[in-house]
């Protein structure tokens, strides 16, 4: 036996308000229409819902246990149309963001702070990687969206520019460079320089800069960790491209020299990156204009 819903809400809500006229004014339909459903209802049934006594209408025994089961499934559909509606309007909902270590530090507090403005009912989860981790994780759906360095592009990824990122060289105040404000590029070479791992968006930028200058770096370390590279440069084992916001603090302190290049300022682009043929969330979306908006 299959129960059509239409007929039980009509019965749900005369029984509920006590009154067909009430009922129909909820259901936006005429009194004879919802009449009709009850009877239908009935019929398949073959069993009597409701006892009319004059203009009073009461649920006979069997109405009476219909009733509760039908409560229990408009409660659940009053809360899944909520449910819909919150997500639709982003009253709800969640975001998963993939970004760097730097950019989690850095860049993304002022974003998300933003986004959270607009749209407080929003969970967001911002996870770290490599650029080419967050990249590959992008395809295994691990992230709505990305925001990441240089990166191997691959083809099913939707790639959005946003904005570039100032690095620059830094060295310990021991180094011979420390007194100086600008060093060229070309200064560079048979310097130890301690770069990101493979798979770093920054790695790749300034490696194809020292390139683009016929340097070949004598790369001493390469390491995964920001804090270890600035432990490393501030021992004097080396010197390294670093995001600039991620060196003030020791700046201040005299714990690292940042330099500028006599060439001109390293910039890294950074990109907005997602899946191309995934729909994307509404929440995902959200983020997206609230970033378009603001560029």
């Amino acid at each position: 036996m299959q129960i059509n819903l239409n007929q039980l809400r009509a019965f749900y809500l005369v029984a509920k308000e006590g009154n067909v006229t009430r009922a129909a004014e909820k259901l936006f339909v005429t009194q004879p229409a919802v009449t009709m459903q009850v009877r239908s209802l009935e019929e398949m049934l073959q069993v009597k819902l409701f006892n009319r006594i004059g203009k009073k209408i009461e649920l006979t025994s069997m109405g009476a246990e219909l009733f509760v089961y039908a409560q229990k499934i408009f409660e659940i559909v009053e809360e899944l149309e909520y449910f819909l509606d919150s997500h639709k309007e982003l009253r709800e909902g969640s975001l998963t963001i993939g970004t760097t270590r730097s950019f989690a530090r850095h860049l993304m507090p002022g974003l998300l702070s933003r986004f959270q403005e607009n749209f407080p009912g929003i969970r967001v989860y911002l996870k770290e990687g490599s650029s080419q981790e967050i990249a590959d994780g992008l395809l295994e759906f691990k992230y709505d969206l990305g925001v990441i360095g240089e990166f191997r592009s691959r083809g099913k990824l939707k790639i959005l520019p946003y904005s570039k990122e100032e690095f620059c060289l830094v060295v310990s105040p021991k180094h011979r460079f420390a007194s100086r404000e600008t060093v060229s590029i070309k200064e560079l070479a048979g310097e130890p320089i301690i770069i990101r791992e493979e798979g770093s968006g920054s790695r790749k930028a300034i490696l194809s800069l020292l390139k683009e200058h016929g340097i070949e770096p004598s790369v001493l370390v390469e390491a995964g960790s920001v804090e270890f590279i600035k432990e490393y440069v501030i021992k004097g084992r080396g010197v390294s491209f670093l995001y600039r916001p991620e060196v003030e603090l020791e700046a201040r302190m005299g714990l690292l020299i940042p330099l500028d290049i006599e060439e001109g300022p390293i910039f890294v682009q950074t990109y907005l990156v997602f899946p191309r043929d995934m729909e994307l969330s509404l929440s995902a979306k959200a983020f997206l204009s609230l970033i378009e908006s603001k560029s």
